[in-house]
């Protein structure tokens, strides 16, 4: 049932309207927006939340958790906005789809449960690969990248050529990862457009593969996915079981057994909002990057806790503002020197290089780079 002064409680709205200013003006969107504020949604939740039901505002917040950061934890605006989409969508209300709605119909397909995609095809010919199809200990978590490939050919998307530098890193340390032939999407997406009925189909079903498998440690490439099974699959759904570690928290626990090659160059590394503020995982990534001979890291103003979204999210509301913010944060790599800017999100990566297409990217030029592939492509083998 929805109960909009339950939901104002127990995720703190009186505390996000007292932060409001401040929020304001730290907001990713409100910065390009000017017809969007947390403090806006936040009015409305309070006022008159049957309009913020069916109001856009709830499509536009990125749910990227920065309110919860300013608050110290008390004001949860995105799982707030999670629950008020959960409502529009009982009523026939959705965000705009993007990309003629393709990735999320696919995720929704998915969750029926009829249909079995061959999501391991693309190992084949890859002889230099060394999974496990079925059993074992560690299980190396492929997510969405063969339909982000498939895709997005024309935007250059790397997540393929992610998850097989992941595999790489993995077997130069003596693992041979178990690779999912029964895996289906995480259900993130479902999740944050207010499809919890679809989450819970594929959240029930990778548990159970997971549980097959016989694997005691899960290891994630994809933030979203990591937050998903980590997070979200023990809060709405059930316990796991397992271990769940996203790549760069399992390598720089073994960073003194990765040998990199000397690349000496400035880089910048972006914090994806589910991997940071989502899961608090900010100084394994840069432990890695520090440990490249030569390569020197530079922070960007806004990073770690504060730093700011790739822009969009979950697939919807992709606007000029979304570009906008991507230009905004690409612009903010630029001011550091780097010669690239670093992400292990395969669809920050994306969407930093769809921004490439606006008309404001002639104002900034950086080398956007996945972290996992970067990495690979230093190892000595």
């Amino acid at each position: 049932m929805f109960d909009p002064a339950q939901l104002n409680e127990e995720y703190g709205i009186p505390v996000i309207l007292k932060h409001s200013r401040r929020l304001n003006q730290l907001c990713s969107v409100a910065g390009v927006n000017p017809n969007f504020s947390p403090e806006r949604i936040a009015r409305l939740a309070e006022g008159n939340p049957e309009q913020l039901v069916q109001s856009p505002l709830i499509w536009e917040c990125l749910t990227c958790g920065l309110c919860r950061e300013v608050t110290d934890g008390r004001g949860d605006m995105a799982r707030f906005i999670r629950a008020v989409r959960r409502e529009a969508l009982r009523r026939g209300i959705a965000g705009s789809d993007t990309h003629g709605g393709i990735m999320l119909t696919a995720q929704r397909i998915d969750a029926l449960g009829k249909v079995q995609a061959d999501r391991n095809a693309w190992i084949a010919g890859e002889e230099d690969l060394k999974v496990e199809r079925r059993q074992g200990d560690t299980l190396y978590w492929v997510g969405a990248a063969p339909f982000l490939d498939s895709t997005f050919p024309d935007l250059g998307s790397t997540a393929l050529e992610s998850a097989r530098a992941a595999i790489r890193l993995l077997n130069h340390l003596g693992i041979r990862p178990v690779v999912l032939e029964q895996e289906r999407f995480s259900g993130h997406d479902l999740l944050w457009t207010g499809d919890r009925e679809g989450f819970s189909s594929l959240a029930a079903m990778n548990m159970q593969a997971i549980r097959d498998s016989g694997a005691k440690t899960v290891i994630v490439s994809s933030p979203e996915d990591c937050h998903t099974l980590k997070m979200s699959y023990k809060e709405l759904v059930g316990e796991l079981g397992v271990e769940v570690l996203h790549l760069s928290e399992f390598l720089a626990d073994r960073l003194s057994q990765l040998s990199f090659s000397e690349w000496p160059h400035r880089i910048s590394y972006h914090d994806p909002c589910r991997l940071g503020r989502g899961l608090g995982v900010y100084d394994a990534p840069r432990k890695v990057l520090r440990g490249v001979p030569g390569l020197e890291l530079v922070e960007m103003e806004h990073s770690r806790e504060m730093a700011r979204c790739c822009g969009t999210s979950c697939w919807i509301n992709c606007t000029r503002y979304s570009k906008l913010m991507q230009v905004r944060r690409l612009q903010e790599a630029g001011a550091t020197g780097a010669e690239a800017l670093v992400t292990p999100c395969s669809q920050c990566v994306l969407h930093f290089r769809c921004a490439t297409r606006a008309e404001a990217w002639t104002q900034v030029r950086m080398d956007v780079r996945d972290w996992t592939v970067f990495l690979a492509g230093v190892l000595q083998e």
